[in-house]
């Protein structure tokens, strides 16, 4: 005679999986949230690096505002950090 899981193990087993998903997924979404923040940050790094480059070639000076802080890039490539008040 084969022996079958009951209905009580089942919903045992049910359980337990939902209390561990309940406890992985905000974790999960708190690590995207965290590498969404990481990786906007990264691109506005690689913007002001590659503005520098484009300053010290065209010998334009360019202003970029990002998260409060006014970024200056000179003519001879150096960036130039300020903080800044949109008020």
């Amino acid at each position: 005679m084969k022996k079958a899981f009951t209905l009580i193990e089942l919903l045992v087993v049910l359980v337990i999986m939902v209390l561990i998903m309940a406890v992985v997924v905000p974790q999960g979404a708190k690590i995207l949230n965290r590498y969404n923040k990481n990786l906007q940050k990264l691109k506005e790094k690689q913007k002001l690096i590659k503005s520098k480059g484009n300053s010290f070639l065209t010998l334009e000076e360019k202003i970029y505002i990002i998260e409060n802080k006014k970024f200056t890039t000179t003519i001879k490539g150096i960036i130039i950090e300020k903080s800044y008040d949109n008020h």
